[in-house]
């Protein structure tokens, strides 16, 4: 049977649609339906019903799904640690890396690309947590106090993060952070992380904005609304942004983390040591 099949199988299952199905395999969502449609003729089973809210398993894709499952971790597993044993400077790298509006890491990848310019990157500049053991991705560089601990790798240095608000907005408070409303990032609505570890920073602040996309945290800020953290250099970019105070409302720090069968890649290494010398730089700072 052709991996491909059961790869379709298993995404469309978890997804329920052909258009997020279709996504997340690269592909029109035409292109999922015959699949799907092809592999059921093939092997004469109804694998799914569909219905207007979507595709849903039958009794015999759900009996098939765990089999299918396995299939498709062995499979990924395999291809992981094959890239793993890569020896060469060259091919494909993938990199999952913070918003260009948290930190901007683009004077260190064009360093990179121009001394080693056979490697080809794929840069997902993201705050969507990649999942290295699905090979989304073959490096993460993160803002964190916690990285997972299956996960290898290194911290590269602090970051400090600041309140920032337009003049107009900050004379409206009075520069008082009791009377401010706050933007805040929050990755993932359907958890009250974000919240939960912004009130551990500022006592009983006013969120009036809820956002995944720190682009939007920091438009939003500039429009003189709301004020939100960031980064120094990333403030300095536009002059209407003034910090509240001079000390950070808090530090954290900068990972640089790999998939424990990819850290023998001859890629991973030098791209993680690359970054790791060049960590320092005033670009982050």
């Amino acid at each position: 049977m052709d991996w491909d099949d059961i790869r379709y199988f298993t995404v469309l299952a978890r997804s329920g649609s052909l258009s997020s199905a279709a996504r997340k395999l690269g592909v029109t969502h035409v292109t999922v339906a015959r699949r799907i449609d092809r592999l059921e003729t093939r092997r004469k089973v109804k694998l799914f019903d569909r219905r207007q809210s979507g595709y849903r398993l039958t009794i015999a894709g759900e009996r098939l799904m765990n089999d299918a499952e396995a299939v498709e971790e062995r499979c990924i597993n395999f291809e992981r640690k094959m890239r793993g044993q890569s020896d060469v400077l060259a091919g494909p790298l993938t990199l999952s890396i913070p918003e260009t509006t948290l930190i901007d890491l683009s004077a260190p990848l064009a360093d990179f690309m121009r001394r080693y310019p056979d490697i080809e990157l794929t840069v997902f500049a993201t705050s969507a947590q990649h999942n290295l053991n699905q090979s989304q991705a073959d490096i993460l560089i993160r803002i964190t106090d916690h990285p997972p601990e299956l996960l290898v790798g290194r911290k590269l240095t602090d970051i400090s993060l600041f309140a920032y608000g337009t003049r107009g907005y900050l004379e409206s408070i009075d520069g008082e952070l009791n009377k401010a409303s706050w933007g805040i990032w929050q990755a993932a609505f359907d958890s009250n992380h974000g919240d939960r570890y912004f009130r551990n920073m500022v006592d009983d602040p006013q969120i009036t904005l809820r956002t995944n996309s720190n682009s939007q945290l920091v438009a939003m800020v500039r429009q003189g609304v709301v004020l939100g953290l960031m980064t120094a250099p990333i403030a300095r970019r536009y002059p209407e942004l003034l910090p509240v105070c001079d000390d950070p409302l808090v530090t954290t720090e900068l990972w640089l983390l790999t998939h424990t069968d990819l850290r023998d890649s001859r890629r991973v290494r030098c791209f993680m040591d690359f970054i790791s010398e060049t960590a320092l730089r005033p670009w982050i700072r």
